[in-house]
């Protein structure tokens, strides 16, 4: 009988130890997404202030690991999640580079009627 209970105890633990380690995963998968989500809103923000002055805006951002961002149309895509729903007035220039994961400082402009977003 004892054997059996330290069988049963064992397997506890270890489905307790199981439940916290994907825990873990989700809640960092839940935070880089928030994160991703966040420097999108950061840029559009830059964006808009870009569209409304004229003027060049500077905007730190950190983009998550396996998260890119990209500049498509009149739009701000990190992985799946599109800024703003209905797009921007200006649309962005063409063949401006995907961002990688990590910290970036982007330098955002208006040139020819179009948005160009740079790192610096």
């Amino acid at each position: 009988m004892p054997a059996l209970r330290m069988l049963g105890l064992v397997i506890l633990t270890a489905l307790a130890v199981s439940i916290g380690i994907l825990g873990i995963f989700y809640i960092r998968s839940v935070l880089d997404d928030s994160a991703a989500r966040e420097a999108a809103l950061k840029v559009l923000d830059a964006c808009g202030t870009a569209i409304a002055t004229g003027s060049t805006q500077n905007v730190q951002i950190t983009i998550p690991g396996n998260y890119r961002m990209r500049f498509y149309d009149n739009r701000i895509f990190v992985d799946n999640y599109g800024v703003p729903e209905g797009g921007l007035h200006l649309r962005f220039a063409d063949g401006l580079p995907d961002l990688g994961p990590g910290s970036q400082r982007l330098s955002v402009a208006l040139d020819g009627g179009r948005l160009v977003v740079t790192r610096i």
